[in-house]
């Protein structure tokens, strides 16, 4: 079957912006490729029965309904660049999620946690030639800066190697695979525990143009909550639900609270060369060049267990392709997003008899 994914890819490579530092790998068409069918054979083992996932973040914690307000005053550099609009409010949809590709990944369990947002009613044609007349706009997010590979060799070396019917000696070589510095940061990103999914600061980790032209610059986006730290849910030592950070949010967002959630969504500019757009594994130093506030993403309290709303989040394509070219994403783990993310949730939505579509309400 990962012939036939293959045989509907979209076209590889997307352009390189050598102006803002980008460059292709050896082979990474290439490995791009086989990367993308090897997590498609992946899918196929572990979803035999049916009902596939998401081959990462598979498990959400909560699917949310939000709004995203530009600040009314931004920095020249960040104004009415695609929809950093002053003044302009975007409904939105959230999914908070766990890493791990396995549904059944217990809360409880070390891991990264991922927040993916969708702006709705967002005009333009867009960079998926698959979704080019969609009206979204999508940022996706981890809770860490950094990520553990700028190499698609590796990470395909890594898919193979931690695939369902992988050997036990495979699996112990991993490490090797991704070198220490990646080992390291793969650790950290799976090692984590938090007490609540809204009160994490989460990072693109990976950059972004922003603008178009003479004037575009590359940029990094984080989104950070509202909160004073002593405010925020201690991490529980040994929490009783298997559930327990989507029932965080449940208790953060019930109507009874009467209070909504906050996130300022924030630009970091890329200041110099140093600043490599295709070195995801080495942070941008917040001391050049500092996160700017730009936007403020308000949840109200809601109905977290909304059967309709979780629904809608399991049938949701995130991919930062989902793009206005002011927007495009950057670096070779965008430029493998592109095929990897597309491919994947074609295939899931064939497998799961849903239609390809693009929600223009919080409804759906």
């Amino acid at each position: 079957m990962a012939s036939d994914g293959a045989a509907h890819d979209v076209p590889f490579p997307p352009t390189i912006d050598e102006h803002l530092g980008e460059h292709l790998q050896s082979h990474e068409a290439e490995f791009t490729t086989k990367l993308a069918s090897s997590i498609e054979r992946s899918l196929h083992l572990r979803y035999q029965a049916g009902g596939f996932r998401r081959d990462v973040h598979a498990r959400a914690t909560g699917t949310l309904k939000a709004k995203f307000k530009v600040h009314d005053n931004l920095p020249p550099q960040f104004a009415n660049k695609g929809v950093f609009i002053p003044g302009k409010t975007y409904d939105a949809i959230l999914r908070l999620s766990n890493a791990s590709g396995d549904a059944a990944h217990s809360d409880k369990r070390q891991d990264g946690r991922g927040f993916a947002i969708k702006l709705l009613n967002v005009p333009g044609q867009k960079l998926l030639e698959s979704d080019k007349d969609a009206a979204t706009q999508d940022f996706v997010m981890i809770n860490h800066p950094i990520f553990f590979s700028n190499d698609t060799k590796s990470y395909l070396d890594l898919i193979n190697k931690s695939a369902p019917d992988a050997t036990t000696l495979q699996k112990l070589t991993i490490p090797f695979t991704l070198g220490l510095k990646g080992t390291l940061v793969a650790g950290q990103l799976s090692s984590g525990k938090i007490g609540n999914p809204l009160q994490v600061q989460y990072f693109s980790a990976v950059p972004y143009q922003l603008g178009l032209g003479p004037d575009r610059i590359a940029v990094k986006y984080s989104a950070k909550p509202v909160i004073d730290e002593h405010d925020k849910d201690p991490i529980p030592h040994a929490p009783a639900a298997d559930d327990y950070l989507h029932q965080a949010v449940k208790r953060t967002l019930s109507p009874t609270a009467n209070k909504p959630v906050e996130f300022k969504f924030m630009i970091q500019p890329r200041v110099g060369h140093h600043m490599d757009v295709e070195d995801s594994m080495k942070e941008w130093s917040q001391h050049e060049s500092p996160f700017v506030e730009v936007a403020t993403i308000t949840i109200p309290p809601q109905d977290v267990d909304s059967e309709e709303l979780n629904k809608l989040g399991e049938r949701l394509s995130f991919n930062p392709w989902h793009s206005l070219p002011d927007h495009r994403p950057l670096g070779s783990v965008n430029r493998t997003r592109k095929i990897v993310y597309e491919r994947i949730s074609r295939i899931r939505d064939e497998m799961n008899h849903v239609p390809r579509e693009e929600p223009s309400t919080t409804d759906g």
